[in-house]
């Protein structure tokens, strides 16, 4: 009788934490500003391509559209934020420290000509923030919110350009690269901020901060925990019009390539309370096809006719990776 050959454990244990390796420096491309060809500077001519891809998506939601962003510049792509304007339109980041606005105007969105530009911190001798990973806006005063990991900073940029950054000290001891994914300016002026990683000895709990008003003005926050499904990580939040939030969950298969699964949840911040976990309920899965890709940004835009109705959109991060695409995708809101 044969034996069955068996490679000892040691080899095992080794090949997977190589694996897990080279899966997790795929996933973080912001956290190093890698050689590119071109400037930063250099003008991106932006391609919105339709996609006809309907399954693998599941729950309350309809599916009504979904696009592919390209783009030969050296610097684009890794979109890893998204928030909505008050001109129904989209701010989308990167985590290379770029904002692009998209047009929803039409039937389709379009890239707004000459919007990609760079937001990052480069001037401070050879290190670089650049790692944008969230966004927040008011639409009266068309100030702009980005948050940064590995320093755990949030940047306010002003209409007139003028910016001012605070790294939160409720936010010092967060992964650097597990850091605040989640931001989002309540319609009260409240901002809510969200760990993309757990807390240590949980796989659900998630640190989380409600602001009285903008971070980087120093108020003292309200510190809870998110109740994350299992093995799901909070990647971005945006609030419907009846006050609710709805929580981009994001779930990774370590293998090559890497493989996601992505949920979204709907939460109340009325209950949340300092130190008590804030819980979500899943209403939407994107497992298969073109949708089981790295969806890091999640913006609501409200109809023009009836704001309680809308839009929701969503952002895949391609990672710079052969294997990954920049997708943007639209669900129907009912209200």
């Amino acid at each position: 009788m044969d034996r069955v050959r068996t490679k000892p454990k040691g080899r095992l244990r080794a090949g997977r934490l190589v694996l897990l390796a080279l899966v997790a420096i795929g996933l973080v491309p912001g956290t190093i500003v890698q050689t590119t060809i071109g400037q930063r500077s250099d003008a991106a001519n932006i391609t919105v391509t339709p996609l006809d891809a309907r399954g693998g998506v599941s729950g309350d939601l309809t599916l009504s559209g979904a696009w592919e962003l390209t783009a030969g510049h050296g610097w684009f792509g890794g979109f890893s934020a998204l928030v909505a304007d008050d001109q129904r339109g989209l701010i989308a980041g990167t985590d290379r420290g770029f904002l692009l606005d998209l047009d929803l105007s039409g039937d389709s969105p379009r890239a707004v000509p000459g919007s990609f530009r760079f937001v990052g911190i480069s001037d401070r001798g050879r290190k670089e923030i650049v790692d944008l990973e969230s966004l927040a806006h008011d639409p009266v005063t068309q100030t702009l919110w980005a948050a940064f990991e590995n320093d755990n900073l949030i940047m306010r940029l002003a209409a007139d350009g003028s910016s001012q950054t605070r790294a939160p000290r409720e936010m010092a001891r967060w992964s650097p690269n597990s850091g605040p994914e989640t931001m989002e300016r309540l319609a009260d002026g409240r901002f809510l901020i969200i760990a993309e990683g757990p807390e240590s000895g949980s796989d659900t709990l998630h640190q989380a901060l409600l602001y009285p008003t903008d971070p980087v003005a120093k108020g003292k926050p309200t510190a809870f925990p998110f109740a994350a499904p299992r093995d799901y990580d909070p990647v971005d939040a945006t609030q419907l019009p009846d006050g609710r939030v709805l929580i981009l969950l994001r779930r990774v298969a370590y293998a090559l390539p890497a493989r996601f699964d992505t949920a979204i949840a709907i939460a109340d911040p009325r209950r949340i309370r300092a130190g008590q976990p804030w819980q979500a309920r899943i209403i939407q899965r994107l497992t298969g096809g073109v949708f089981a890709d790295n969806f890091e940004g999640l913006a609501y835009v409200p109809s023009a006719s009836d704001p309680a109705r809308g839009s929701l959109w969503l952002i895949a991060d391609d990672n710079f990776s052969v294997f990954q695409r920049n997708i943007l995708v639209r669900f129907d809101w009912e209200g």
